[in-house]
């Protein structure tokens, strides 16, 4: 079989069990039986060679095939309907923003006040360290902020980078600590002392830590924190070290009560990416600008 023999409107009801891993709810999403969504499934096991989904506990697992199918597949389907039907486009008055915690207290009052000039419901979803692309693409995501290095492009989501900014170490004026050098901390110095940790995936995870470690060192966390309203408090009351981002140091009422030390160059720098929906309505548009121009003024 090759495509000119393949029946793509098949490839609606592969699209609709990809989004939904239900018979029944993909059938509401095609306005069709969900028998019918099961002929359609029985055909396209015969055409494409693979079962596709596995039934567990009233739910349609991919298989590994399925889910390869759907990195090309789902994202095609949003640009075609975005393209082509372009009156498809959510009309709630609803923006979702995905945000590392350390950006929070820099973006909070302009979210507030978007939130009452553009008439809207504004919502900052609780940041995890995955790519977030599939809710970006199906629109229960509306703007990510993200570290590290932009994704693999797909053709309706755009990337833009915001800059990079420098990573320094903290630490309380009060703190009995010994350094060599009076605005940089060694390797050997800043693994010496216990750290406290405000960030929201796991040491292994962490880009510094894994520098750390192909060098044989690791750090010793001694406190471990959901906020990062926490961390100038901790060290003020300790002897321990942090590691922050320089804009949210910059930004906090409280950064002329701690000590600051450079981090070694090829440590120091961290990156911040944005992505979206290149298909937004124009309000929506208009409050990703004003983030990223806010955001623009800490990384460079």
């Amino acid at each position: 079989m090759n495509l000119n023999q393949f029946d793509f409107n098949l490839l609606k009801v592969l699209y609709a069990l990809l989004l939904t891993s239900s018979t029944k709810e993909a059938a509401a999403k095609l306005h069709i039986s969900p028998s019918a969504v099961s002929h359609a499934l029985s055909r396209l096991r015969a055409s494409l060679g693979d079962p596709l989904f596995k039934r567990e506990n009233n739910k349609q697992i991919p298989t590994p095939f399925a889910l390869s199918l759907k990195e090309k597949l789902v994202p095609l389907f949003i640009s075609l309907n975005d393209d082509l039907f372009t009156e498809a486009i959510d009309g709630s008055r609803t923006f979702k923003v995905v945000c590392p915690p350390a950006l929070i207290d820099i973006i909070t009052p302009i979210l507030s006040e978007q939130c009452e000039l553009a008439g809207c419901y504004i919502e900052c979803v609780t940041y995890q360290r995955r790519s977030w692309r599939d809710e970006v693409l199906d629109g229960s995501i509306d703007l990510v902020f993200a570290v590290g290095s932009e994704q693999k492009p797909v053709s309706s989501l755009k990337y833009e980078t915001i800059g990079e900014s420098k990573l320094l170490v903290i630490y309380g004026k009060n703190a009995k600590l010994e350094f060599n050098n009076s605005t940089e901390i060694s390797l050997e110095e800043l693994v010496k002392y216990k750290h406290v940790y405000c960030l929201p995936w796991l040491q292994d995870e962490n880009e510094l830590d894994r520098q750390l470690n192909r060098r044989g060192m690791s750090r010793n966390i001694g406190f471990k924190c959901p906020e990062y309203s926490q961390v100038i408090p901790a060290l003020n009351n300790s002897s321990m070290l942090a590691i922050v981002p320089e804009p949210w140091l910059r930004n906090s009422g409280l950064k002329n009560t701690v000590n600051i030390r450079n981090l070694p160059d090829d440590l120091a720098l961290g990156r911040l990416f944005i992505m979206y929906r290149k298909s937004m309505q124009p309000w929506k548009k208009k409050i990703v600008a004003i983030l990223k121009s806010k955001a623009g003024q800490y990384y460079e």
